[in-house]
C-alpha cells in the first residue's frame, strides 16, 4: 500500500521547493521523492494537504515528519485533517488507524454527534502528539522544535 509523501523543503527566503513520494520516505526524502513544485509560499504547502496524504515531511536543516491525520468522523470531508508532530510515524499511524476505527465505530453504535467524535479524535491528537496543527495555523513550518 502507498505512503504517500508530501515533502517541503525550506528555502532560504523561507519558502519551499516541494517533492512528492508515493512510497513513502526515510533516510532520504529527497532522494525517495521527485520533484512537485519549488518556490511555494507556507499557504501553498498547507493548501497541497488533504486525507489522501499520510504523512508531510519537513526539511529545514533538520528533519520533522507531521502525521497527517484526517478528522472527520463521516469520511466526507478529505479536506478535514490535522498534522501531529511524531518522530515514529510507523507507530503513530497504526495507533491513529485503531483510535479512528473506534471512535467512528462509536459513532455508529451509540448514536453520537460527529462533531463531537470530531472533538474527541482531536483532542486524542494532542494528548499524543508533541505538536499538532490544523491547517489554517502555517506556524509550525517555521519551526515548532
Amino acid at each position: 500500500m502507498g505512503r504517500r509523501t508530501l515533502v517541503a523543503v525550506t528555502r532560504p527566503d523561507g519558502r519551499y521547493d516541494c517533492r512528492i513520494a508515493h512510497w513513502g520516505v526515510d533516510a532520504d526524502p529527497v532522494a525517495q521523492s521527485r520533484p512537485l513544485g519549488s518556490d511555494w509560499p507556507a499557504s501553498a504547502v498547507l493548501a497541497a494537504l488533504d486525507a489522501t496524504y499520510e504523512q508531510l515531511v519537513l526539511l529545514d536543516g533538520s528533519v520533522r515528519t507531521y502525521a497527517v491525520c484526517w478528522l472527520d468522523p463521516t469520511l466526507s470531508d478529505i479536506d478535514d485533517i490535522a498534522l501531529a508532530r511524531t518522530d515514529d510515524p510507523d507507530a503513530f499511524r497504526t495507533w491513529w488507524v485503531d483510535r479512528k476505527d473506534e471512535v467512528c465505530r462509536a459513532l455508529d453504535s451509540e448514536d453520537r454527534d460527529p462533531a463531537s467524535v470530531r472533538r474527541a479524535l482531536l483532542a486524542s491528537l494532542r494528548d499524543r502528539a508533541a505538536s499538532v496543527h490544523c491547517p489554517d495555523d502555517a506556524s509550525f513550518l517555521r519551526g515548532d522544535r
